[in-house]
């Protein structure tokens, strides 16, 4: 059975290891060690940061950390050998990952549908919830990669860890195309808001290209100068109707121009 130690108990824990190799970990934070007496030192960190150091050999595997959730999953492991047991643990440490990668992609799809659906405005609201899923996502991406690359090690110092070092390698690969999803969505939720940006500015450019001669002709008509169509009788019709006439013009050109 996997022995628990908290931090407070550490120099029981570590009564078990020589000194060599106690100053070795010193100071570092993931690591995979091969004591003195064959034994395997191993440490990492959650994806909430929590920590935990094991150690185990062929009789025995202690642990040491203060989060309920890796004591959890300790308990009810019995092994004859202590190498056994560890490697239980990370089996029982990986052994719901994959739903909750699963779990985190059903969300990006389920985000991808609110954000591009008929009733949708893309707005500021939408890019907050993506960027709440990528900080999700950039977490467990920096957890996975540390496992894979501790994996790695303790792989090449016991062959019958390989199978832990794939399952990380798999589990790495998965939050991998979980982060490419949701860029791709992002992008495409951007590209959204691009266009409505670019269509409210074309309406605008629209209105302004439309009023832009009506001022003209204000513009000139209101000179302090004394005009010879201020003296006809037909002027201020006049005015009216090439006003009007200038606006219907504009009006058939730009659609026919599929401005709008």
């Amino acid at each position: 059975m996997i022995q628990i130690f908290s931090p407070d108990q550490s120099k029981d824990f570590y009564k078990y290891i020589d000194m060599p190799t106690k100053r070795e970990v010193r100071g570092a934070r993931d690591y995979v060690v091969r004591t003195h007496n064959g034994a395997l030192l191993v440490s990492f960190h959650t994806v909430d940061e929590h920590g935990a150091v094991l150690y185990a050999n062929d009789e025995r595997c202690s642990m040491m950390t203060g989060t309920p959730r890796l004591i959890e999953k300790a308990e009810g492991i019995d092994h004859e050998s202590g190498f056994d047991e560890l490697f239980s643990f990370f089996l029982a440490l990986t052994s719901s990952d994959i739903y909750e990668l699963a779990r985190l992609e059903d969300k990006i799809e389920a985000l991808e549908d609110e954000l591009f659906s008929e009733d949708s405005v893309p707005d500021k609201e939408g890019i907050n919830a993506i960027m709440d899923l990528r900080r999700e996502i950039s977490q467990k991406k920096r957890y996975y990669e540390e496992m894979e690359l501790l994996s790695d090690e303790l792989a090449d110092m016991e062959p019958d860890f390989v199978f832990i070092d794939k399952k990380f390698d798999r589990l790495y690969d998965f939050i991998l195309r979980n982060q490419e999803y949701l860029e791709q969505v992002r992008e495409a939720y951007q590209a959204q808001i691009d266009l409505v940006q670019n269509n409210t500015m074309k309406t605008l450019t629209v209105v302004t290209m439309i009023f832009l001669p009506l001022q003209l002709i204000t513009g000139w008509f209101g000179m302090n100068l004394i005009m010879p169509e201020f003296n006809w009788a037909h002027g201020y019709p006049y005015v009216i109707f090439l006003s009007l006439a200038i606006l219907l013009g504009e009006i058939i050109f730009f659609r026919w121009k599929k401005w709008f």
